[in-house]
């Protein structure tokens, strides 16, 4: 976000994500950037100085600490849908979450799924989780850059199959 700006609001609905670019967290999230809402609190997501949103966590809800140190919040069973043990770091977790995401043109306001305005400055995201379209927030550009990177799809090949219907190894040509 950047001050003394004008926030242009838009629905939700507003963004066409059906050609948007997958991507992934590639950042690990580490023990140390999460803690678990004792009492019901008010966390102020701010970048750069500049408030991007609000939200009260809820006892037991998850409050993270992103990689330039602003903080968000996940309730325990979104937090549980998002992230597992990384199996190499039992003191990091990997989020399993795929977005789609497109860099906005103008500075943009919306209202988040957890029903307060958020805002990000032109160059930031919008993003739509692919396993809940109804799912759609911003993402400050730099907070972003640091934390996603486009997610590898791998595509079955579609080649020639032998006699009993299996698909040739190495590079699909029946080389073996």
């Amino acid at each position: 976000m950047t001050e003394d700006h004008s926030f242009n609001y838009r629905e939700s609905s507003a963004f066409d994500f059906a050609n948007a670019p997958l991507y992934r967290k590639k950042t690990t999230l580490d023990q140390g950037n999460l803690r678990i809402a004792t009492a019901a609190e008010e966390v102020i997501t701010t970048i750069k100085g500049a408030e991007e949103t609000r939200n009260t966590a809820q006892v037991g809800d998850r409050i993270i600490t992103g990689v330039q140190g602003e903080q968000y919040v996940l309730t325990k069973e979104k937090f549980e849908d998002l992230y597992e043990r990384d199996p190499n770091n039992s003191s990091c977790f990997i989020s399993t979450n795929v977005i789609r995401a497109m860099q906005l043109v103008e500075n943009t306001e919306l209202t988040a799924p957890w029903g307060e305005k958020q805002r990000a400055a032109k160059g930031g995201f919008v993003a739509q989780r692919v396993d809940d379209p109804s799912d759609i927030y911003l993402i400050e550009e730099g907070a972003f850059k640091a934390t996603y990177a486009p997610e590898v799809v791998v595509h079955a090949f579609e080649g020639v199959r032998d006699e009993f219907g299996v698909l040739p190894l190495g590079d699909g040509r029946g080389e073996r």
